[in-house]
């Protein structure tokens, strides 16, 4: 593959139209699979119950794969406690979730006559990750074969090199429904190079996609059911005018100091006006990001529709009843009753919320008009994204190893997860499993905000305009363009020539 870049830097961050050739959120592009160069669609199919459709799809490993035993060492970050459903526990626990794990891990052990060995580090955070698995890449240290880490922070390994193509392992099989296509297209440049890995294995891109979250006895005080929003979402009618109208009108100033503090209740509580924007930066599905058939990378920040999102999330952010608060003081107060929203949190969250007294639903974020075709999840930047690096000495069988873990979660891990703990222990009300669906279906990640730390932060534009009350949208991506070019120019290189 030759990426022109010249071509690619002219024309980016310098368009005016809005080009229909992003491969954007929810969308599957045709990408090669297992390196043969042959071209197929992701296969798309819904997560089912245990018992399903599921059960009957099979990977096409050989039966007579037997690795004699070899250790294959698997590294995930676990600062926030998301090792759960890969490591698995030591034994049986008797909660349904953790012994699915266990017995897939098993499985997998056994069919391969693999022993496959975990390690964890809870001080490999989103700003540390890159660090801790770089510095065993240079050294020539093979004790990982595989790194799962915070898509944040596995980004700028592209930077240092030494990840492998994965279309060049064995057995690997990305036309299989346990392979996240579209999460890795936005995570490539060109169609002959895959580095970052997502699949069901980690469940992370399951658990991971932003969602809201709204107090269902508080919204009853105001509104006459909470069925009639969640009819608003599925008839393709939830705005940001209509989230920000709800979140004013149901604000109370209960200490009358004329502020909107954790003393009052609240219409929206999210943790500081940075990550919390992520999600709205990327509701209204516009084309940041463009292709052209080869799968090569243009940057087009200059769209107008872009300008009134700006002007919409920046006021939301800023109105009465919105409030940021420190990490810790956000979900406590939404499950002590006092805020109709919850900001900054996943569809994982919910287990958390498991002990909140009043009911609580699930929302998609808004459309930016009723008009737009359809709503767009992203995940969260700590989603885990898995590499293989270049140090290890199990390559040979790193395919085979990956290929069926994810194929063996897909089948027996992810439904339970899915459909019983998530729909049925975490969920209040049989309305949410569509909301649910609905996230699940759409969410991806986007080239932009994915690669941001490598695009001098343009990813997350929506950060530093809300947190300074300005909507001079423009104005940030005019002063921003030298510098994302240098940087663009600068990740097309080492993406080409580093790994």
């Amino acid at each position: 593959m030759k990426i022109q870049t010249q071509r690619i830097l002219s024309a980016a961050l310098a368009l005016l139209t809005v080009s229909a050739a992003l491969a954007s959120c929810g969308e599957t592009a045709e990408t090669p699979v297992s390196g043969t160069g042959n071209q197929t669609e992701a296969v798309t199919e819904p997560v089912t119950e245990e018992g399903g459709v599921r059960d009957n799809i099979k990977d096409n490993l050989p039966d007579d794969l037997d690795f004699g035993g070899r250790t294959f060492r698997i590294f995930y970050a676990n600062d926030i406690g998301q090792g759960d459903l890969i490591e698995g526990p030591e034994e049986q626990t008797g909660d349904i979730v953790d012994d699915a794990v266990f017995a897939c891990n098993n499985a997998v052990r056994d069919r391969l006559n693999v022993d496959l060995v975990y390690s964890s580090d809870d001080t490999a955070a989103w700003n540390t990750i890159a660090g801790i698995v770089s510095k065993q890449i240079m050294a020539g240290d093979s004790t990982n074969d595989v790194f799962f880490g915070q898509q944040y922070g596995m980004a700028t390994l592209i930077s240092d090199g030494g990840l492998v193509n994965t279309y060049d392992l064995e057995y690997i099989d990305f036309s299989q429904p346990w392979w996240n296509n579209s999460y890795m297209n936005e995570m490539s440049i060109g169609h002959d190079k895959r580095f970052y890995l997502q699949g069901d294995y980690t469940l992370s891109a399951v658990k991971n996609p932003h969602v809201l979250f709204f107090n269902k006895s508080m919204y009853l005080r105001y509104y006459d059911s909470a069925d009639d929003l969640y009819a608003e979402v599925l008839d393709g009618k939830w705005t940001l005018d209509h989230l920000a109208a709800i979140a004013r009108d149901s604000f109370v100033d209960l200490d009358n100091n004329g502020k909107s503090t954790e003393d009052d209740q609240l219409g929206y509580v999210t943790n500081q006006a940075a990550a919390s924007t992520d999600p709205f930066a990327y509701c209204a599905g516009i084309p940041f990001v463009t292709r052209d058939a080869e799968g090569n990378v243009t940057i087009d920040m200059y769209q107008e529709r872009a300008v009134t999102l700006v002007e919409k999330v920046v006021s939301f952010f800023h109105q009465e009843g919105s409030s940021y608060l420190n990490e810790r003081s956000v979900a406590e107060t939404f499950m002590n009753g006092k805020s109709m929203f919850l900001g900054i949190h996943q569809l994982g969250s919910a287990k958390g919320l498991r002990e909140m007294k009043e009911d609580f639903g699930f929302l998609p974020y808004p459309k930016l008009e009723e008009s737009q075709e359809r709503y767009y999840s992203i995940l969260a930047d700590i989603v885990l994204t898995g590499i293989v690096p270049s140090s290890s000495m199990n390559t040979d069988i790193a395919g085979a190893v990956l290929e069926a873990l994810n194929s063996e979660t897909y089948r027996t891990v992810t439904p339970v997860w899915y459909e019983t703990a998530l729909k049925v222990k975490y969920a209040r009300d049989d309305i949410s499993s569509q909301i649910i669906d609905l996230v699940h279906d759409s969410a991806t990640t986007n080239f932009l905000y994915a690669f941001s730390p490598c695009l001098n932060t343009i990813g997350v534009y929506m950060r530093e305009l809300v947190a300074n009350g300005s909507t001079d949208y423009m104005s940030k991506i005019k002063k921003s363009e030298k510098a994302v070019n240098k940087a663009f120019n600068k990740l097309i290189t080492a993406y080409e020539n580093n790994n």
